[in-house]
């Protein structure tokens, strides 16, 4: 989600008491018992992180379990700048903060690439994980193509996807609050699904929860799917429910789409 300058001062609160870490800790554990039914993670497997992101923890997380992943994201480009250094400190500030080394966030296994064009030999992966990269990824179904070409029959992947028809689904309101409990002044509720009085600042392809099943179920079997994370239920009035007729009260409230889905042997 594109930062506000509002945001910064909460931003670095997260990182220094470890609020951001716990999280994604949390998720860690989530997305083990999600898989436990069809994937023992205790044991080693080849994993792509698809989207790994800056800060790269559940990357990170999976290299310490003794598995092995390749993260692909264009952010893994080399590079200079000085937010690339800011992103070097808050790696070392996260591993310390997750109980893990600082060389489990090293580039070792890290490539800079397109996400629809994989550079991996057919069959390579046994787990393909992403947390909140599918929303941004403008061809999801190529994205999908080329991850079940690349998992292994009975591979498995897990997603979760932050969904634009949540609150926070414009990536434009904050992104420091999970779920979103309040807005800047002068924002509407849903503003990216009415007036669209605030801009876009990152790609977002703008599907919906049923897109995202249906393109899954064309690749993959798909095993389960929730809504990990509610947000916007304070806001969402009877006279507001009816101007976004068009979206049901699931979509609207649910910012966290989890789905758990398996390549057919």
């Amino acid at each position: 989600m594109s930062p506000l300058l509002s945001d910064y001062p909460r931003y670095a609160w997260h990182m220094l008491a470890g609020v951001r870490a716990k999280m994604e800790s949390g998720l860690a554990a989530q997305r083990a018992r999600d898989l436990a039914p069809w994937l023992d993670l205790s044991q080693p497997h080849d994993i792509l992180d698809v989207g790994n992101g800056s800060l790269r923890p559940q990357y990170a997380l999976m290299r310490n379990a003794g598995h092995r992943v390749v993260g692909i994201d264009f952010v893994n480009r080399p590079g200079i700048s000085w937010k690339r250094s800011v992103y070097t400190v808050l790696r070392r500030l996260y591993a310390l903060q997750l109980g893990i080394p600082a060389a489990a966030m090293d580039q070792h296994g890290l490539i800079g690439g397109n996400v629809g064009i994989l550079p991996f030999a057919s069959r390579s992966f046994d787990l393909a994980i992403s947390n909140a990269a599918f929303e941004h990824f403008l061809d999801v179904p190529a994205v999908l193509a080329d991850l079940q070409r690349v998992l292994r029959p009975g591979g498995m992947i897990w997603a979760g996807v932050h969904l634009f028809t949540s609150p926070s689904g414009g990536h434009n309101v904050s992104f420091t609050q999970y779920p979103l409990r309040s807005l800047p002044p002068g924002a509407e509720p849903w503003d990216h699904l009415r007036a669209q009085r605030r801009p876009f600042t990152v790609p977002l392809n703008r599907w919906r929860k049923g897109q995202f099943l249906v393109a899954f179920a064309e690749q993959f079997e798909v095993l389960t799917h929730y809504c990990g994370l509610r947000e916007g239920e304070q806001w969402l009035t009877p006279a507001l429910e009816e101007e976004l007729a068009d979206y049901t009260r699931d979509e609207l409230t649910c910012g966290t789409l989890v789905i758990v889905a398996r390549k057919r042997a």
